[in-house]
C-alpha cells in the first residue's frame, strides 16, 4: 500500500499557489489601481476646470490658452486623464472578479450593468477631457480672430461640462450602486461604508447642481473602497499563511 505525499506549499492548493496568488493580485490590483485613478483623476480635473472662465474675452482666452494654463491642459488632457481612465478600468476589472470569486450566487445582470456603467463612465470624462482640450489646440494651431474659435471654444467647454455633471455623473453613479450592492452580497464591504455608497449614489443620480465638490465623490468612494479590498486581501493572506 503506498502513500502520497502531502501537498507542498508551493503546489497549486497550497497558500502559495495559482488560486490564492490569483486573490492575491486582485486584491493589490484593485487596491493599487484605485489609489492611482483617485489621484490621477482628481489632478486631472483641477487643471482642466482651471481657467479663465465661460464668460472671459476673446484676449483673455488667447492670453490663457497660448500660456502656462494652455500648458497644465495638455498635460492633463495627454496623461493624467488617459492614464486615469486606465486605472479605472483595471480597478474595476479586479475588482468584479474579486467579487465574484467570493460571491455565492452570481447576480449576472448586476455584473453586467456594473461593467458597462463603468465602461460608459471612463468614455464620457475622456470626451469631457477632450472638449477641454480643444480650446488650447484651437487657439494654438487656428487663428483665433479671423475664424471665431472663441465662441467654438465655450460651446466646447459648456458641452464638456454637460456631459461630464449630468450624463458622466448619473453612469458613475450607476457604477458605485451595482458595485456596492454586488460587493455587500459577498460580504466584501462592511455597511457602514456600503450605506455611504447609497447616499453617495443619490447625489450623483438627482443632483441638478453644477457644484464642483460633487466631482469628489467618485475619487474618495474609489480610494475608500480600493483600501477595504485591499485590507481584506492582506487579512486573507495572513490567515492563509
Amino acid at each position: 500500500m503506498t502513500h502520497e505525499p502531502p501537498p507542498t506549499h508551493g503546489g497549486p492548493d497550497g497558500p502559495s499557489g495559482p488560486a490564492v496568488r490569483r486573490r492575491m493580485f486582485q486584491g493589490s490590483g484593485a487596491g493599487l489601481a484605485g489609489f492611482l485613478f483617485s489621484v490621477l483623476f482628481t489632478w486631472g480635473f483641477v487643471l482642466l476646470d482651471h481657467g479663465p472662465g465661460r464668460t472671459a474675452d476673446d484676449a483673455a482666452l488667447v492670453a490663457y490658452y497660448q500660456g502656462s494654463g494652455g500648458t497644465s491642459l495638455i498635460v492633463a488632457g495627454f496623461y493624467l486623464v488617459p492614464f486615469a481612465g486606465l486605472s479605472f478600468l483595471w480597478f474595476m476589472a479586479a475588482s468584479r472578479h474579486r467579487i465574484s470569486e467570493l460571491t455565492l450566487r452570481e447576480d449576472p445582470l448586476l455584473a453586467t450593468v456594473q461593467l458597462a456603467s463603468g465602461i460608459v463612465f471612463v468614455a464620457m470624462f475622456f470626451v469631457a477631457a477632450a472638449a477641454a482640450v480643444s480650446g488650447v489646440t484651437a487657439v494654438r494651431v487656428g487663428d483665433l480672430a479671423s475664424t471665431g474659435v472663441a465662441g467654438a471654444t465655450r460651446t466646447m467647454l459648456t458641452y464638456g461640462d454637460a456631459l461630464l455633471m449630468i450624463f458622466g455623473f448619473r453612469m458613475a453613479g450607476v457604477f458605485i450602486l451595482a458595485s456596492t450592492t454586488r460587493a455587500l452580497r459577498a460580504h466584501l464591504f462592511p455597511r457602514w461604508f456600503s450605506l455611504l455608497s447609497y447616499l453617495a449614489v443619490a447625489v450623483l443620480l438627482f443632483s441638478l447642481s453644477y457644484l464642483r465638490w460633487i466631482v469628489l465623490i467618485i475619487p474618495v468612494w474609489v480610494v475608500v473602497a480600493a483600501a477595504i479590498i485591499l485590507f481584506r486581501r492582506i487579512v486573507g493572506q495572513r490567515a492563509e499563511a
